[in-house]
């Protein structure tokens, strides 16, 4: 039904709004919808709002003209003019500031931009797609989104489910990830054993597609023989509670370093869970900044 929703949106020029959670693809099926538009020879660009920060999100989205504020060194071209004639794919739409939205909504309403420190409007042509992993409508009661951004976006709406609601794609998805991984590190691995595919199968994905590609290259990677093995999973898919091994590990450490790395991982790994992996949530929470959290996911290899 995914994929003939697609097929019959694609063609249009209306906004789509691409609800899931984090990691279900939403870029992915953002992509298809543009090669199946009119503009599928048109630039398709991407911009994660979740990275924008306050501060830079108009000049990101819209670019600056030299010398407009500290820093703007040269003149910028902004994403919305990148993407004309062409699609924008907003991802995690929730995440931009109220001022920001006023400014989208007049873009999109008036179909031009003004570049910061710009005076002249500049016309664009622009199919916009935005995705969010958080209830919008939840954003608007709270008074963090505007409404009428919303429905401006929100003309065809798709929603992802989360991988453990679809179990029985778990298996295409797994073997499409294996040859994936097979080409891009030139191994030669066949499949999967029983049991590491009763594992697979089991898990709970809590980050979706994303989670399962990198853990199936990681599995290729590890593999010698010729199926990926139970021992080529990591121990959170072996159904082994990170948490108890971690303190296994260090019970009778009197390295104070290890202990506060991996409490703090495993705060931040509690906080992201709670949210469903809003890093602007999961920072909220543990009272970090967003650039931060950043830094301290990819420190501890929690990439999802």
């Amino acid at each position: 039904q995914l994929n003939e929703h697609i097929k019959l949106v694609g063609p249009t020029n209306m906004s789509v709004l691409i609800q899931g959670e984090s990691g279900t693809g939403k870029e992915y099926v953002a992509q298809q919808i543009h090669l199946y538009s009119k503009r599928n020879q048109e630039p398709f660009v991407a911009i994660d709002c979740g990275s924008l920060s306050r501060e830079l999100a108009a000049s990101e989205l819209f670019g600056h003209i030299k010398g407009s504020f500290t820093g703007a060194a040269n003149d910028k071209t902004g994403q919305f003019e990148l993407a004309n004639g062409g699609t924008l794919f907003l991802d995690e739409i929730g995440n931009l500031s109220y001022e920001i939205q006023v400014q989208l909504l007049r873009a999109i309403q008036e179909k031009v931009i003004r570049k910061v420190g710009g005076q002249k409007d500049i016309p664009i042509s622009v199919r916009l797609i935005a995705a969010t992993n958080e209830n919008l409508q939840q954003a608007i009661s709270d008074g963090n989104f505007r409404e009428d951004l919303y429905h401006r976006l929100n003309e065809f709406k798709l929603e992802l489910s989360p991988l453990r609601a679809r179990k029985e794609e778990i298996e295409q998805f797994a073997l499409h990830f294996l040859k994936l991984a097979n080409a891009e590190l030139e191994k030669d691995v066949e499949g999967f054993s029983d049991e590491a595919f009763h594992l697979i199968q089991n898990y709970s994905w809590p980050g979706n597609l994303r989670e399962l590609k990198n853990v199936v290259k990681r599995a290729v990677l590890l593999t010698q023989g010729t199926k990926v093995s139970k021992e080529a999973l990591p121990s959170e898919v072996l159904h082994l509670s990170e948490d108890a091994e971690d303190m296994r590990q260090l019970k009778n450490t009197t390295d104070l370093k290890k202990l506060e790395s991996v409490m703090e991982r495993q705060k931040i790994m509690q906080a992201l869970e709670q949210v469903r992996y809003n890093k602007t949530k999961a920072a909220h929470i543990l009272n970090i900044d967003r650039k931060t959290l950043y830094n301290k996911i990819k420190q501890y290899g929690l990439e999802l």
